[in-house]
């Protein structure tokens, strides 16, 4: 999502009711105060809007965001280097903080529950140095830094392979859940205005419809319908939305090609498939169809996962068909 559409206030932040009214009040309290806001981890599907809640919680509290991704934190150094950066109330995300090893993740721990983290420094044994022995011999050495007051906010989806040592440092744990289509033709409204893009409420709840239930894919499928009727000449109308979407092989359902592949391929097989065989099926790797694909087919009811594998509902098996899915 583009700074142009992000709300910039919780006022302005469509959805996620609860763990949104629940930062608010978090806020307020610190603000009350004058301390920073507790420890967060917000969960649930790419592009329901952690980014943008963590953004909001610095606006409110008039704070500096420092942003990092966990994967980019691989060594102990590294995660050290960030905490003793951090300068009084800032707000440290870190998104897709599963992915910390363990190792970083232990840093993390002491700063979150202590303020402080150990540094490992490098010193030199002076009265050897000046002995002329050995040169003066490098002796590491463990020191503790206090760190600045900060908040922690970190962002996974994948909240089952977050550890429970880290989890229990966050005060809130906040999850985060698939918005209608009613919130979803909301979003696409406000962001058309931003744009400068009329389009009607129908139109909108058409372009939600096809959004897979996230802010972010109904941002840019806004975006890709301004495109096409920019590029073509056509007005923003309803009859132009079925053309926009068939070129990008999204249907009425919001179903991609690779989601009508993968359910073809499970009806065809008539069984349960594990999803590494359905991968390998579909040319994707496992952590794409557990991401990004079958989330949303089991909240539309296209597929249901057994102790066997997944299986094809009725209602994908009359996708599949060519009959209307109920």
């Amino acid at each position: 999502m583009s700074d142009a559409c992000r709300p910039d206030s919780f006022e302005g932040f469509v959805g996620q009711e609860k763990p949104k009214r629940v930062l608010q009040i978090l806020c307020e309290s610190a603000k009350r105060k004058n301390a920073c806001v507790p420890h967060v981890l917000l969960s649930g599907p790419p592009g329901l809007g952690k980014t943008t809640l963590a953004r909001i919680v610095a606006q409110e509290m008039g704070s500096r965001l420092v942003e990092v991704v966990a994967s980019n934190l691989q060594a102990t150094e590294q995660m050290a280097r960030h905490l003793t950066r951090l300068k009084p109330r800032d707000v440290l995300f870190i998104d897709e903080i599963h992915g910390l090893p363990r190792g970083v993740e232990e840093v993390l721990y002491a700063a979150l529950e202590d303020g402080r983290i150990p540094v490992i420094q490098n010193g030199y044994d002076d009265m050897m140095k000046l002995l002329g022995i050995g040169g003066g011999k490098s002796q590491p050495t463990t020191t503790m830094v206090q760190l600045p007051p900060f908040t922690c906010i970190g962002a996974t989806t994948l909240s089952g392979l977050v550890s429970d040592p880290l989890r229990s440092r966050f005060v809130q744990v906040l999850q985060l859940e698939p918005y209608s289509d009613q919130e979803l033709q909301t979003i696409v409204m406000n962001a058309a205005a931003s744009m400068k893009f009329d389009v009607s409420p129908v139109v909108a709840l058409e372009i939600a419809m096809r959004s897979r239930a996230t802010a972010r894919t109904a941002i840019g499928n806004l975006r890709w319908f301004a495109e096409f009727c920019e590029g073509t000449g056509v007005a923003p109308e309803l009859a132009a939305v079925g053309d926009a979407f068939e070129l990008k092989e999204v249907d009425a359902n919001g179903l991609t090609k690779l989601d009508r592949v993968y359910l073809a391929i499970l009806v065809e097989a008539g069984v349960p498939l594990g999803v590494s065989t359905l991968a390998a099926s579909v040319g994707e790797n496992e952590d794409s169809l557990l991401q990004a694909v079958e989330p949303f087919l089991l909240r539309k009811g296209f597929i249901r996962k057994t102790a066997r594998g997944r299986v094809a509902t009725q209602k994908a098996i009359d996708l599949v068909n060519g009959r209307t899915a109920a």
